[in-house]
């Protein structure tokens, strides 16, 4: 139990969606010794109101699609690296053991399902006062049925580094590798090696395969 002197949790919520926004806030605020210092719908407005505002943990969507910054891992590796001793808690739709991996190797404190929310936010708020990370139970789940479901697939997809899982993500939503270069500040030589080092790892062999693979592991 928290100690009646002791000041509420300060909380940034960040998603693109305004009716998820609206369900963060409500889930929250059911804790009185919780406070929601701001709220962003992209990317740019996060890192703006972090640079300007104070909190203890950031709650935010792992995908919020608004150039020039698109990419939920790209997103979580600058808030670890210009705030390292800021937890952060990701929510997403998304359904993909391999990219899970990829999300809580970046360092998060919780990663939570969108359908489940209201049920396990608090949960995972609780765990993060505690220094605990906290993973969904149906997050778990998948990652549980990845070790034993089309093993030698996903085996290395999860081996993916994040860099390359970025680069095959934007590769199946149709930029090019030049384009790919330019958006994330690359040379060209840096893409198309990561994207052929991904897709070996996948067993891969061309582009059309690799629109394929994505499309059905959700990482589109």
């Amino acid at each position: 139990m928290r100690a009646a002197s002791e000041p509420p949790l300060r909380i940034v919520i960040a998603d693109d969606h305004p009716i998820f926004l609206i369900g963060l806030r409500a889930v929250l605020e059911r804790d009185p010794h919780i406070s929601i210092v701001g709220e962003a719908n992209s990317p740019q407005a996060l890192s703006a109101l972090l640079q300007h505002s104070t909190c203890d943990v950031v709650v935010t969507d792992f995908m919020m699609p608004v150039e020039p910054q698109a990419d939920g891992l790209r997103l979580i590796e600058q808030l670890r690296r210009h705030y390292p001793h800021l937890p952060i808690v990701v929510v997403t739709m998304l359904n993909n053991a391999g990219l899970f991996h990829s999300i809580l190797a970046l360092g998060v404190m919780g990663l939570l399902s969108k359908a489940s929310l209201a049920d396990e936010l608090p949960q995972a708020i609780r765990q993060v006062r505690q220094q605990r990370t906290y993973v969904a139970q149906t997050i778990r789940q998948a990652l549980s049925l990845a070790g034993e479901v089309g093993a030698d697939r996903l085996h290395s997809q999860e081996h993916l580094s994040p860099r390359e899982l970025e680069v095959i993500r934007l590769l199946a939503g149709g930029m090019t590798v030049g384009e790919i270069a330019a958006h994330l500040h690359r040379s060209k030589q840096t893409v198309s090696a990561q994207k052929v080092s991904a897709m070996r790892k996948l067993g891969l062999v061309n582009d059309a395969a690799l629109f394929i693979y994505v499309q059905e592991h959700g990482l589109a």
